[in-house]
């Protein structure tokens, strides 16, 4: 973990109860783990699970080294990808790859209100993506960190994504920050994390 250089706290501690619930899903299963930055769940899932291959895609160059060095300190095979995750899933799905589990956690998208609409826009087209390369019967856990984007437009642009997309998802579960993260009545944009757990 870079403090200095990494983003928030270096790590997204905030995630680490998700990592954990992934674990029981990769057994010999396929994993992708997109926009991984330092190979959060990309790692957990070799540590915690036994998957038959892994997967991650990021295109922060430093980031990715970080994530070697932390799969390589927990000696887990994963194979990094430098790669726009847009550009990959592209490619991937004409290609027709498929993966029995993917991840997908992007950066906030949503910064401001002035980038809303421009946000939901690439919340839709990447989590369309994404779902173009479950394998059928597989699970897709899709994230979202932006404050600005409640919980219920997320599941809204996931819903449309799949509709879209030909595909039939079913919800599993909807999760958020760790414990640790607590969500201020009076302020939501701190329920900031939005989570949804998907059999495709």
């Amino acid at each position: 973990v870079n403090l200095n250089t990494g983003h928030k706290t270096g790590f997204f501690c905030d995630q680490r109860d998700n990592r954990r619930e992934l674990a029981r899903w990769v057994d010999g299963a396929d994993v992708l783990d997109l926009c991984t930055y330092t190979g959060g769940f990309a790692v957990a899932a070799g540590v915690l699970g036994d998957p038959k291959s892994v997967t991650a895609v990021d295109l922060d160059e430093v980031a990715l080294e970080v994530a070697k060095t932390n799969a390589n300190l927990n000696q887990v095979r994963v194979r990094f990808v430098h790669a726009d995750a847009f550009d990959w899933l592209r490619q991937s799905a004409n290609a027709g790859k498929r993966f029995d589990v993917v991840v997908l956690d992007p950066p906030k998208f949503i910064g401001t209100r002035r980038e809303i609409e421009t946000g939901r826009g690439k919340y839709h087209d990447l989590n369309r993506l994404a779902l173009s390369v479950v394998r059928e019967g597989g699970l897709l856990l899709t994230c979202s960190c932006s404050g600005l984007l409640t919980r219920e437009e997320h599941r809204g642009l996931v819903t449309t994504a799949a509709r879209k997309e030909g595909k039939t998802a079913r919800i599993l579960a909807s999760a958020g920050a760790a414990p640790d993260h607590p969500i201020l009545l009076e302020c939501p944009e701190t329920e900031y994390l939005k989570c949804l757990w998907m059999i495709v």
